[in-house]
């Protein structure tokens, strides 16, 4: 899924792929298909930076581009992403989490068989 969103003064496009999903993991320490919850420590922008910089890594891998982007200077232009952006970012996050979970859960099922044909 792509989502595009001003950051730092420049439109850019996340792209929300198995790439950015792995990416998220090693950022946060959630486990695949997990959400780092919120916190008194961890609020919302972070939980948006996170996932920009992430959809950012998946757009730069997708377009075979060089990833040269520190979590950093996301941060600091975090002040200026508007609420909308910030929901179409949790958004696209969401619907990507849900769709390669689900894709999983079919392919789980096809390598084994549902339980239902067994009984």
């Amino acid at each position: 899924m792509i989502v595009e969103i001003t950051i730092n003064g420049e439109l850019k496009q996340l792209r929300f792929d198995n790439r950015a999903l792995e990416k998220y993991t090693q950022v946060t320490g959630v486990d695949v298909g997990g959400v780092k919850e919120m916190a008194e420590d961890y609020s919302q922008l972070d939980m948006v930076r996170d996932l920009i910089f992430c959809g950012l890594y998946g757009y730069y891998r997708k377009e075979g581009k060089i990833f040269d982007v520190k979590i950093e200077d996301i941060d600091k232009g975090m002040g200026d992403v508007t609420q909308a952006d910030q929901l179409a970012v949790i958004k696209a996050f969401t619907a990507s989490v849900l769709k390669v979970t689900n894709e999983m859960v079919l392919a789980f099922k096809a390598m084994g068989g549902s339980d239902e044909k067994k009984k």
